[in-house]
């Protein structure tokens, strides 16, 4: 709630700086002074109120400058930049941009001391805000409060400071957020209009830090300068945000009456803000349990809203009316205000990590390049006097070199302090191009360098037919070493490795460091695949002995990509073949070294020919829907059924989902492809008897966009399938990059209805914890395990016994996948498995519908 109030204060603080007086110098010259003042004055006025007629009155007001002296420059400028600034207050961010960035420049030039300057960098930062590049609009705020500062212009310099705070707010930085609002008070303490704005803002800072009762504290601060403002709008506004803080803290009674307060006001003064203060009484009345209060304050601050888009002020009032909808059975309801909480969120969430990046990005780059021009300063004027002292030495040799004899030892002692003085300067530019062309941690070449030499070995083999070979080289477990120990540990792990490359490579290898854990090497040329092979196994064998990092012994591997290098191939390509090859390497298993054939080239343009189809399929209806029957083990009845996507290519005929499933992971389109899938088997299982539930098998990536959950709120509730009959399958690789957003967006799910089942038990690594922790529904047994344990296999009936009896103490129904045999169903039946999916019960197959609902159940069930 507090960020349209900061809004509104922001923006009164602005047009109040514009309202200041224009200069007489911008003035003085113009060949209409009094009406040119006149027209600016009336459109700094009018620039809050009234933001057109403020945009005639700037351009009428540049039309009154004819001349080309520097006051009427000046004054053209003060006309330009006021109608920037209305340009965008009408929401014409592009026409403004273009008129501001043309004045900023040429104020720039003409006059870089003035406040004219410092209004238009602030002008410039805002536009930049309002786009969401927050490390130019941080970089632009700066340097514009730091000519305010030079000016002495306190007022327009806390307006500033206030600006950066905002800044940060997008970005939850909410300490820094407060260091400049503190900043901001200290600049200028005495305007009403900016007073108001640094309590309420940092009342909702220290809000969200849940510091509560300093943050009622500044908002009561606020309501005492808006009663001096009389502003019952005001009022109404910081009155709800007492009472929203007085309910987090607990203290319902006071939240209450002051809602109350707020309420009497709002009705008859500022009925904009009534929504507002219904939304904190129904939070009040749900945390006392009195459902139909809560419902009927709810229903009031949602009256006339499309929940599709709402405000980010009306987050929490989200939240609450899904929990009140949902003790009341209101599931359709609940769902809709639980996507709309979701679709608030993950905007705030991408914004705060998109704002936190770049100001992030910007102080970094500041801060760097301070410290480089620093470093470059030194390096020069140590050089300048070096030099200049060199020449001075010479010159008195030359003026005396002819008077006396002993000037002649003279001379020969200063040639040689202007020697050691260049041996110097040469020394510290060798020294510079070495850290230009090598890695700073690893003393390996940078890349750049690398490729540079690569290019050159490369033209040489074209020139004299000879071959050498490129290696590419990735480190596998580094990324444990990295999240277990920490980046410094990973930092001199890799310095030792790069000793070990250097070891088993030879002197003759040209080695560099591409990324992070991602290294080239290539031998020059007149060496062939056999003896690189050669090489490449010494570097997987050294680099795989054990590590001795401080007290922590470390262990990683390589794997390696080999590919020659011949006359004809540019660099880029030579680097796609050796990368095709290292991706094949990893796929086996990692720790082996492969070379690259032509085939591999072929699977790549193949694969991205089936991208490019898949990307289409959807639209042109290729896609379909397989469901497989899920059964019961004792009365053999259906008791549900897998959605399995299906792609039947037009030239291809089947493509398998074991080929276009990972292809769509790595093209981004399996968010696109899922939901459809999700959608239209949800339209499909809301037919099927009440007792058969819908799986749907979901992939990681699905899982990690915010969109997800509204993706299943929207299936759920377009096609009215109770959340109670869906299942979602996840993989075990899911539960091992489980992070707290994941964690968060699944107990959603949990709370609306659906449940889950964990697929292919027994491939992977689960953790038992967050087993318990999913609360699943179902355990599917991977088909190995099954048909294993059913051949007799004794250490696979024991894993299927040890995973029937964890489910059992945790409640959790068992499904054996793979039965294709009678027997088969018999055995996993004896070990204590619940359920069975296989080719022995029904393949997958599209839903045919009869006639009659008992046709349509029987059709359901598995021959």
């Amino acid at each position: 709630m507090g960020r349209l109030i900061k809004g509104w204060a922001a923006l009164i603080a602005a047009a109040l700086a514009l309202a200041m007086p224009v200069t007489a110098a911008a003035t003085a010259a113009a060949p209409a002074a009094d009406a040119f003042e006149e027209t600016i004055a009336e459109a700094k006025s009018l620039m809050m109120g009234d933001s057109a007629q403020a945009l005639k009155l700037a351009r009428e007001a540049k039309e009154l400058v004819a001349g080309d002296t520097k006051a009427e420059t000046k004054s053209r400028l003060t006309a330009q930049w006021l109608e920037g600034e209305a340009l965008m207050r009408l929401n014409r961010g592009d026409e403004a941009q273009a008129i501001i960035a043309s004045a900023l420049n040429e104020v720039a030039k003409s006059f870089p001391g003035d406040k004219l300057h410092a209004d238009l960098l602030r002008s410039q930062a805002s536009y930049k805000a309002r786009q969401a590049e927050y490390g130019e609009a941080l970089s632009f705020f700066l340097e514009a409060d730091e000519r305010y500062k030079a000016l002495g212009e306190n007022r327009s310099r806390a307006i500033v400071l206030q600006n950066i705070g905002s800044l940060y707010s997008d970005a939850r930085d909410y300490e820094r957020m407060l260091g400049y609002y503190r900043q901001a008070g200290e600049a200028f303490p005495e305007d009403n209009a900016l007073a108001l704005s640094a309590h309420n803002n940092t009342g909702n800072a220290l809000k969200q830090l849940e510091r509560l009762e300093e943050a009622e504290e500044e908002f009561r601060q606020a309501l005492s300068v808006a009663g001096k403002m009389s502003s019952p709008l005001l009022e109404a506004r910081i009155l709800t945000n007492i009472a929203s803080t007085q309910y987090r803290n607990g203290q319902y009674a006071a939240a209450e009456d002051t809602a109350a307060r707020g309420l009497r006001i709002a009705y008859d003064q500022a009925p904009e803000w009534l929504p507002f203060l219904y939304g904190v009484r129904a939070q009040i009345e749900l945390s006392r349990g009195d459902l139909g209060r809560a419902g009927d304050y709810i229903g009031r601050a949602f009256n006339g809203q499309d929940l599709a888009s709402t405000s980010p002020l009306f987050r929490d009032f989200h939240d609450a009316a899904h929990k009140i909808y949902s003790a009341r059975g209101e599931y359709k309801l609940a769902a809709d205000h639980l996507a709309a909480f979701h679709r608030i969120e993950g905007q705030a969430q991408d914004l705060s990590a998109v704002a936190n990046n770049a100001l992030l990005g910007a102080r970094f780059d500041a801060e760097n390049r301070e410290l480089r021009i620093s470093k470059l300063s030194a390096e020069k004027e140590a050089n300048e006097a070096r030099l200049t002292s060199a020449q001075n030495q010479v010159f008195l040799l030359s003026a005396v070199i002819g008077l006396v004899i002993a000037a002649f030892v003279v001379a020969l002692l200063i040639l040689r302090t202007v020697n050691r003085s260049r041996a110097a300067i040469s020394a510290a530019n060798e020294k510079l191009t070495y850290v230009t062309q090598h890695d700073s941690l690893t003393g390996l070449f940078s890349r750049d360098h690398f490729r540079s030499q690569l290019e050159g070995v490369s033209q040489t083999c074209a020139e004299t037919g000879e071959q050498g070979v490129l290696m590419l080289i990735d480190l596998d477990r580094f990324k444990q070493v990295n999240d277990v120990y920490g980046h410094a540990v990973g930092d001199k792990l890799l310095a030792k490795v790069a000793e070990r490359f250097r070891n088993a490579a030879g002197p003759d290898a040209v080695i560099g460091r591409l990324g992070g854990d991602e290294f080239g090497l290539f031998l020059r040329p007149s060496t062939s695949i056999e003896e690189a092979a050669e090489v490449a196994d010494k570097i997987i064998e050294q680099v795989g002995e054990l590590y001795q990092v401080g007290d922590f012994e470390l262990a990683v591997g390589a794997s390696i990509g080999i590919t020659a290098i011949t006359g004809g191939v540019s660099d880029s390509v030579l680097m796609t073949n050796a990368d095709l090859a290292l991706y094949e390497a990893k796929h086996r298993g990692r720790g082996t070294h492969v070379s690259y054939t032509k085939s591999m080239r072929d699977r790549l343009e193949d694969r991205s020919d089936l991208e490019n189809d898949l990307s289409a399929a959807l639209e042109n209806g290729q896609l379909s829907i397989s469901y497989q029957p899920i059964i019961s083990g004792a009365d053999r009845e259906v008791m549900g059924h897998e959605a399995l996507m299906r792609w039947n290519h037009p030239e291809r005929g089947i493509v398998p989902p074991s080929v276009f499933i990972p292809i769509a992971e790595e093209a981004l389109l399996i968010e696109q492809l899922g939901a459809w899938m999700l959608r239209s088997a949800c339209a499909e299982a809301v037919n099927w008897p009440e007792h058969v539930k819908l799986t749907v098998n979901v992939s990681s990536l699905q899982l990690t966009t915010g969109a997800f959950l509204a993706t299943v709120v929207d299936a759920l509730a377009s096609s009215g399938l109770a959340p109670k009959r869906l299942l979602l399958e996840l993989t075990e690789t899911i539960l091992l990059e489980m992070d707290d957003e994941l964690e968060s967006q699944l107990k959603s799910l949990r709370e609306l209805g659906v449940s889950f089942a964990l697929d292919d038990f027994g491939r992977g690594y689960s953790s038992l914890n967050y087993i318990e922790k999913m609360n699943f529904s179902m355990i599917k047994i991977d088909r190995d395990f099954v048909q294993a344990a059913a051949a007799g296999s004794r250490k696979s009936q024991a894993v299927v016994t040890a995973i029937v009896s964890l489910a059992r103490s945790l409640e959790i129904d068992v499904t054996a996948e793979g039965i294709e045999q009678e027997d088969q169903a018999e055995a996993m039946l004896a070990l204590g498995c619940s359920c069975f999916q296989g080719f022995h019960f029904g393949r997958p197959e599209p839903v045919t519908h009869e006639s009659s609902q008992d046709d349509e159940a029987e059709a359901l069930k598995v021959a």
